[in-house]
């Protein structure tokens, strides 16, 4: 008893505005034919305390051990009984529930409400990344989590997936610079809800490795099986092509930037793997219309196809084309003098095999290694040009040939680096 006394009286467990991880709670199934795009379940608006934030990453396991990644929303129309979760048909199935009225195991990760503010100026957080104490960093990232990463949702239900870094501040501050704060609308002294992100399940991982091959979902479990072992298969030589990637990302450089992420243009979602960004945003990136980026968003990555948006965001919706939506849409409507530079158009089939919300914020840098096969492409005819015509020269042979190609490819390949000035007081 005097040991509990003693901890309990530590800085580290008088922070009470952390929620620790729940024991999982029963609750009964029952369908719902509200279509999102990605994995949800509904809970009762009695199931959580009440200033928890919804939506966040929580996980399900059924009678049989089977376990998968949903997005947990509240039930602000009072239409799911207490106790219960409603969740899609496709859920049903993929934890192999036969009975409707089965009972699930809800885990409900860490989570902590924190009061936002701005950081010194000397001490920025870059990208997607917040400032948080080291008492509340040890107390989120409890359990089986993905590492050093986690959601915060505000009090409008935008989800920002955030890298966190520690800090000798206080435990109910959190830092978090004004590019995330404009994207997800909050202000200076507002609270937001830092929740830990689960880990992926191994079926999860397998439907993963499954995608890699199949660009549907396969009906036959031979076929599956076999797209799983071809699909873990093309992730060992992919290997090689993140070492690549490093590599080059060491010499070229690559920017990292965030953006808010909104519903694709009508037709965008047959092109699957392509995204629109604002023509402003390419020079940012060092990168060409049709060029390749890596998505990161809470661990994940997926290379897409980055084109200009022919018709930037202004605030405006097409009534013709809202009759048509059938999904339901939980994000709140952008103002109309939201900055159009900082939307990226993401479809639905990119948006579910990252299985994230439409209002949440994302993450991207360009892919180097098809801009340095494009750069080499371009440069093919004129170097071999200028080859060619130093070796028809009789005094041009051997070291003094091959030093003036390399010389060439060189200076071809300088544009695709991202210059950086020098840094402090020039000069």
């Amino acid at each position: 008893m005097r040991i509990s006394r003693i901890l309990r009286r530590l800085p580290y467990f008088q922070n009470r505005r952390i929620n620790r991880p729940s024991p999982p709670s029963s609750y009964q199934i029952v369908q719902t034919r509200v279509a999102r795009g990605y994995s949800f379940a509904i809970a009762s608006n009695t199931a959580l305390r009440a200033e928890t934030l919804f939506p966040f990453l929580s996980r399900i396991v059924s009678p049989r051990h089977a376990r998968t990644r949903i997005w947990l929303h509240i039930d602000d129309a009072n239409r799911v009984p207490s106790g219960t979760l409603a969740i899609t048909a496709r859920i049903q199935k993929s934890l192999h529930l036969e009975t409707p009225r089965s009972a699930v195991l809800l885990q409900v990760p860490t989570r902590s409400r924190l009061r936002v503010r701005t950081p010194p100026a000397l001490d920025l957080p870059t990208g997607a990344a917040v400032h948080i104490s080291k008492a509340a960093y040890r107390a989120i990232l409890t359990g089986p989590h993905v590492r050093r990463h986690a959601l915060l949702t505000t009090g409008d239900g935008v989800v920002i997936p955030v890298r966190l870094h520690k800090r000798d501040i206080d435990n109910s501050t959190i830092f978090v610079p004004l590019s995330l704060r404009t994207l997800g609308g909050f202000a200076t002294g507002s609270e937001v809800q830092l929740t830990a992100i689960p880990k992926t399940p191994f079926r999860e991982k397998f439907d993963a490795a499954a995608n890699r091959v199949l660009s549907r979902r396969a009906r036959s479990r031979f076929i599956k099986v076999i797209a799983i072992m071809l699909g873990y298969l093309l992730l060992a030589l992919r290997f090689l092509d993140i070492f690549s990637e490093l590599v080059l990302r060491a010499a070229f450089r690559s920017q990292s930037l965030t953006f808010r992420v909104i519903q694709a243009h009508p037709g965008d979602d047959d092109l699957q793997d392509t995204i629109r960004l604002h023509p402003s945003a390419f020079g940012a990136l060092a990168l060409r219309p049709g060029g390749q980026v890596l998505l990161h968003w809470g661990g994940q990555r997926m290379a897409v196809r980055a084109l200009e948006d022919q018709k930037p965001f202004d605030g405006e919706f097409s009534s013709h084309v809202m009759r048509s939506v059938g999904l339901h849409l939980d994000s709140t409507p952008l103002s109309t003098d939201f900055p159009a530079n900082l939307i990226a158009r993401i479809p639905a089939p990119v948006r579910c095999t990252l299985n994230i919300p439409p209002n949440t914020v994302i993450e991207m840098r360009r892919k180097l290694r098809p801009a340095l096969v494009s750069q080499l492409n371009q440069l093919a005819v004129p170097v071999a040009g200028l080859v060619a015509t130093a070796a028809a020269l009789p005094e041009v042979r051997g070291w003094p040939l091959l030093l003036g190609g390399i010389l060439a490819l060189v200076f071809g390949l300088a544009p695709l680096r991202m210059p950086r000035p020098p840094r402090g007081p020039w000069p």
